[in-house]
């Protein structure tokens, strides 16, 4: 597995995000939105390329803004919505490198259900988000920074932000960390999806289970290669996210 300098070792990365988000199925083909911060330049942030298929996401093609929002390399603007959702996050929470916006199918499905909050005592994927998810009413397309500012005011000190009616936000202080919540929160839905369509109930684990299984998820699972694992698939194949 190639290493590189910090800022393109984090556009690699975050270009691999995207291309592991196709292969996972949560993607929304050009529409939804990745970030991450820029090694040693504060305020400076990787956007996904608006327009782009998350399948054509490069290294090089990651648009780099500045504090104020200008891009300053990199072709193209980014979604319409990307700077107005994730800046006002990380001027909130500096302890982040990442963010992961996605309207992935089951999570959605089950964020557009009346009165439905994540049973984060259902299982070991869902036990990752105990004490660790809010949630956020739908406002209507964010193009606005105020619009993005009350996301990171519902969000707090959380990992993870669900939207109802809409996806969902994912946050971390490394690309490994929020990729592989992001993946696992969907398999959480997908699962408590399932339980609901055949009638069952969800089988609760105890309390304390779901808060030892949540305390390992900020710092154990970055140590289980997830990310240069899904890379190896991706170079097997050919892919160009690197580049």
């Amino acid at each position: 597995m190639h290493r590189f300098e910090p800022v393109q070792q984090t556009r690699v990365d975050l270009a691999a995000a995207h291309r592991i988000t196709v292969l996972e199925g949560l993607h929304e083909g050009t529409w939804n939105h990745f970030s991450a911060t820029v090694p040693g330049r504060p305020g400076y942030l990787l956007l996904s390329p608006g327009h782009t298929h998350f399948s054509r996401v490069t290294a090089s093609s990651l648009l780099m803004t500045d504090p104020d929002g200008n891009v300053v390399e990199g072709t193209g603007v980014p979604n319409v919505s990307a700077w107005a959702i994730h800046a006002p996050i990380y001027r909130a929470r500096p302890d982040l490198a990442c963010a992961l916006h996605v309207h992935s199918p089951y999570l959605t499905a089950l964020a557009s259900t009346e009165g439905w909050q994540l049973d984060t005592r259902g299982g070991q994927l869902a036990g990752v988000f105990h004490g660790n998810v809010a949630y956020f009413d739908y406002e209507g397309i964010v193009t606005e920074d105020e619009e993005g500012e009350h996301m990171a005011e519902a969000l707090g000190g959380r990992s993870t932000l669900i939207m109802a009616n809409h996806g969902a936000l994912v946050v971390a202080a490394s690309i490994e960390v929020a990729l592989l919540h992001l993946v696992s929160l969907e398999r959480a839905c997908m699962t408590e999806w399932m339980v609901r369509a055949a009638r069952g109930r969800v089988k609760r684990v105890p309390l304390e289970v779901a808060e030892a299984v949540a305390a390992t998820a900020p710092d154990g699972f970055g140590e289980l290669g997830y990310l240069d694992g899904m890379k190896a698939v991706l170079d097997h194949q050919g892919q160009d996210y690197a580049d």
